[in-house]
């Protein structure tokens, strides 16, 4: 395992704003997004539920071969790098990317195996505002403690951003004291949870649900865990919003 050096993107959609009401797709994708069966899996589910933005955890990207997302601009915030591949966060979307911002956490989990990363990206609305998206992957298997460091550090990062906002991604809160963190993240942040249609569905550690869609300054329109066979270890999360009118 090597300390992540790079930060790959295609963008391609450098004239494309936000139509008012967007789409995004949330998933830890557990390392098979270059598998076959995945990225037909995959396929079908855009059909069904067309996503303006993909946030991806867990993305392994190949060193060697072409790495392609068809119809999308895409960033990868990496975590690990070796040899011949890159692993990361991956948000990927069919709008201008105004602003990247690649991160990682200031711990290794463990102490001495990899960070974790996060991404936030600046996307122009028509409205004349930002929409920062940010995607993470949160730190495990370290002690609650520096979890809660971790979240303040990365809290403290997002409070320079005004505006609307989406927080999404896998954030390992897998007992009653990473929930209550998260919750005080959220609070800090003026955050709304987006609560999913069959929450059944979402990726559970001891009973706590994993995944998770934070927002502001936006309009929830549907929100919605969806099952999909032997393609990862957590399933999607599908939401839907719309731009608020600013006010005079």
């Amino acid at each position: 395992m090597l300390t992540p050096q790079s930060c790959p993107q295609e963008l391609k959609h450098q004239d494309c704003t936000l139509a008012k009401q967007f789409s995004l797709l949330v998933w830890n994708v557990y390392k098979k997004n270059q598998n076959v069966l995945f990225q037909e899996k995959l396929k079908k589910l855009l059909l069904d539920k067309p996503s303006d933005f993909l946030l991806f955890q867990e993305v392994k990207y190949p060193k060697a071969k072409f790495f392609h997302l068809e119809d999308y601009s895409y960033v990868l915030a990496s975590n690990m790098e070796t040899k011949k591949q890159i692993y990361g966060v991956l948000t990927a979307s069919k709008a201008c990317f105004e602003s990247i911002t690649c991160n990682l956490t200031k711990g290794k989990e463990l102490g001495i195996a990899t960070h974790k990363s996060f991404l936030i990206s600046q996307h122009p609305l028509r409205n004349g505002q930002s929409l920062y998206i940010i995607n993470i992957h949160a730190i495990n298997f370290v002690s609650s403690k520096k979890f809660e460091d971790e979240m303040q550090a990365f809290k403290k990062i997002l409070l320079n951003y005004k505006g609307p906002m989406i927080v999404v991604g896998d954030f390992n809160n897998w007992n009653k004291k990473r929930v209550s963190i998260l919750k005080t993240f959220q609070n800090e942040l003026g955050l709304s949870k987006a609560e999913p249609e069959n929450l059944h569905f979402v990726k559970h550690v001891f009973n706590k649900p994993l995944d998770h869609i934070f927002y502001r300054g936006l309009d929830l329109l549907k929100a919605e865990a969806i099952h999909i066979k032997n393609a990862s270890d957590h399933n999607p999360l599908y939401a839907r919003f719309q731009i608020q009118e600013l006010k005079d």
